[in-house]
């Protein structure tokens, strides 16, 4: 495996005082560093601060980044905003009324999608930031029937998702992804299924991705990040703090690898006390992964062996990593053939 790889992360501090929505997520940051393999080691090369949200004060995490364009595109909780190829000067920037919770970005295409997760939707917008495609969970017959006690508001596009208000999603869509066929899979982690069913949608083909085979288990609980590569899927399953591999015609349970970094402290959420919160996945050669951790641990998790390493050491980072409430969001490896 190469020794150095070149890694942009966003991050969230969760204060644990949850009011009405607002003062969880006090602030969050683009750290764009290195990762070497040998040393076992992240070492920062610059932090950028993105604008906090401007219509949901308070919400300063950063979420979904990717290589875009020229650039990167990145996301507070309401806006998307591109980037130079040097982070430093925003190019462009985008927000809409669904965009009330936005999680994760693909890209595709010359296109970027992103996880409206507040209104269950998807949009995808050109590089000229005009919109290309949109998806809305509601409008799938096999998905309605589960928001039959959903809010009514709460399934209308023309709700503001960007203010205040008491409006809920009912999926908690947070990542879509794409298999090797171009089709694009979104997980649905709020939806309680039977035998033979998961949690994924695919959207191309408007029908439920892995169902119908009777080696698949239901996904209990919340899972995020999706990775299709030669025929597995790769999550991570935030309900247990594992990394799991999945066979992507069968939906059975390959590997599984614990990732789990006990907290002991109180951040709003009785998961993250036990085991962290596991979210923030990114794939980096051969069947190794890089794995992202409450309190900004980075895992090195190799599948193929079903085991991971240490917490990779952060070096060079401004301030303390330790918060109980600090977690990564999203990881993006990014192309850099001048490393060794």
């Amino acid at each position: 495996m190469t020794r150095s790889y070149q890694v942009l992360i966003s991050t969230s501090l969760r204060s644990g005082k949850r009011v009405d929505g607002h003062g969880e997520e006090v602030s969050g940051s683009l750290l764009l560093g290195t990762i070497d393999t040998r040393a076992r080691c992240y070492r920062l090369i610059k932090q950028v601060e993105v604008p906090q949200s401007s219509h949901r004060r308070g919400r300063n995490s950063v979420r979904g980044i990717a290589r875009f364009g020229d650039g990167f595109a990145v996301c507070n909780t309401t806006q998307l905003f591109l980037y130079d190829r040097n982070l430093e000067r925003i190019t462009g920037t985008y927000s809409e009324k669904r965009f009330g919770d936005i999680h994760s970005l693909a890209v595709r295409e010359e296109v970027v999608y992103v996880t409206a997760t507040a209104s269950d939707s998807i949009i995808g917008l050109d590089r000229d930031l005009t919109r290309v495609f949109e998806w809305w969970a509601g409008s799938e017959p096999e998905l309605a029937r589960y928001m039959n006690e959903h809010p009514r508001q709460a399934t209308m596009w023309d709700h503001d998702f960007r203010m205040k208000g008491g409006y809920w999603n009912r999926f908690h869509i947070n990542h879509a992804f794409f298999d090797g066929n171009g089709d694009m899979i979104v997980n649905l982690p709020n939806i309680e299924v039977g035998p033979g069913v998961t949690k994924f949608w695919n959207v191309t083909r408007r029908e439920f991705h892995l169902a119908g085979s009777a080696e698949l288990n239901p996904i209990d609980g919340r899972i995020h990040d999706g990775i299709i590569l030669d025929g597995y899927h790769y999550l991570g399953r935030t309900e247990d703090g594992s990394f799991i591999k999945l066979c992507k015609e069968s939906g059975r349970l390959v590997q599984s690898v614990d990732c789990r970094v006990p907290l002991g402290e109180t951040t709003g959420n009785p998961i993250a006390i036990r085991h962290g919160w596991l979210r923030g996945a990114t794939h980096l050669d051969d069947e190794v992964f890089l794995v992202g951790q409450s309190r900004l641990t980075l895992f090195l998790v190799d599948m193929q062996r079903g085991i991971r390493s240490e917490p990779l050491e952060m070096v060079g980072m401004p301030t303390s990593v330790n918060h109980p409430g600090l977690a990564i969001y999203c990881i993006e490896k990014l192309p850099d053939p001048d490393l060794p």
